[in-house]
């Protein structure tokens, strides 16, 4: 390979770790409080809707008092539009930028590999194949349909839930399949194995992707069934407003975990990141990178 395009590929893997400050952006928890406001007014619009407690007091028709809260109730949702959006377009391109990152820091050091050192060359093999499999698994999710599928009044939330499934389980299988190419590639430089700290550690926290999913769906099902089995003078206005905005931080609480969880990955990540980018960069100037235990 010549020097020009070993060049080329030594910039792209600093590009790919300079584009980590673009990829792997936090997600404000203020952002995401800002959707119990959609919560709380869509609530309001189905209680005024079964129980007319707005049109009542006000001695106003019904219509006109769903229409009042309407307006506002949509405008609240955009948070939750803009929440989703944020979660999935980040699940977008951290992974895009991971793969990349690994393609290019494969091919250099295949392109840097003797055919006769079969040892670096059945850890790059090794590693093309898990990355293989992975980019299969991990395909780009439209973050713009997730978004407008969830501004959708109250069956918005079924794709809110589904998408927050899939991107909870995207993260997690994301991570297992990234470390075990990262330890490939610490074959192929002929370094330890986890020889980096933060890697006896995953970052991603194990949820119940499932049961988060499952909860989502079936909580507001059973709430329902619940308040319509009280007698007519619990089912009020009241009771079932406070048993619907109970549900609802349930929901809020699974949208921050979304928007916080992958914060611990992108710090595990950014370390391995760090201690591998000189080794990989340095292959051109020397026949073997300097350990990485040495340079801790």
């Amino acid at each position: 390979m010549n020097s020009d395009a070993f060049d080329h590929q030594e910039d792209q893997i600093v590009r790919y770790f300079e584009l980590r400050t673009v990829t792997d952006y936090p997600i404000a928890p203020s952002s995401v409080l800002a959707t119990f406001g959609s919560w709380v007014l869509w609530g309001l619009y189905l209680t005024e809707l079964i129980f007319k407690p707005i049109s009542n007091a006000f001695n106003a028709s019904q219509s006109f008092s769903l229409a009042i809260i309407s307006l506002p109730a949509f405008i609240a949702t955009v948070p939750v539009g803009y929440v989703v959006y944020s979660i999935v377009n980040r699940r977008n391109m951290h992974l895009g930028r991971s793969e990349a990152l690994l393609w290019t820091s494969i091919g250099l050091l295949k392109n840097n590999t003797s055919p006769t050192d079969t040892s670096r060359l059945f850890a790059v093999n090794t590693a093309e194949r898990e990355l293989e499999t992975a980019a299969v698994e991990e395909k780009e999710r439209s973050a713009y349909l997730w978004s407008l599928l969830s501004l959708v009044p109250f069956i918005g939330g079924l794709f809110l839930a589904y998408a927050l499934f899939r991107v909870n389980n995207d993260f997690q299988k994301h991570e297992r399949s990234e470390f075990v190419t990262i330890e490939d590639l610490q074959r192929g430089l002929g370094l330890p194995v986890g020889s980096v700290p933060v890697q006896a550690r995953r970052g991603y926290p194990s949820r119940n992707t499932v049961a988060y999913f499952v909860a989502a769906i079936l909580g507001p099902l059973f709430s329902s069934l619940t308040v319509l089995r009280f007698p007519a003078v619990v089912a009020s206005f009241p009771v079932t407003y406070l048993l619907y905005l109970t549900i609802g931080w349930a929901w809020i609480y699974w949208l921050y975990v979304s928007a916080h969880d992958p914060e611990a990955h992108f710090v595990v990540q950014s370390h391995l990141e760090s201690e591998l980018q000189p080794m990989l960069t340095g292959l051109q100037r020397a026949g073997r990178p300097t350990s990485i235990v040495g340079a801790m």
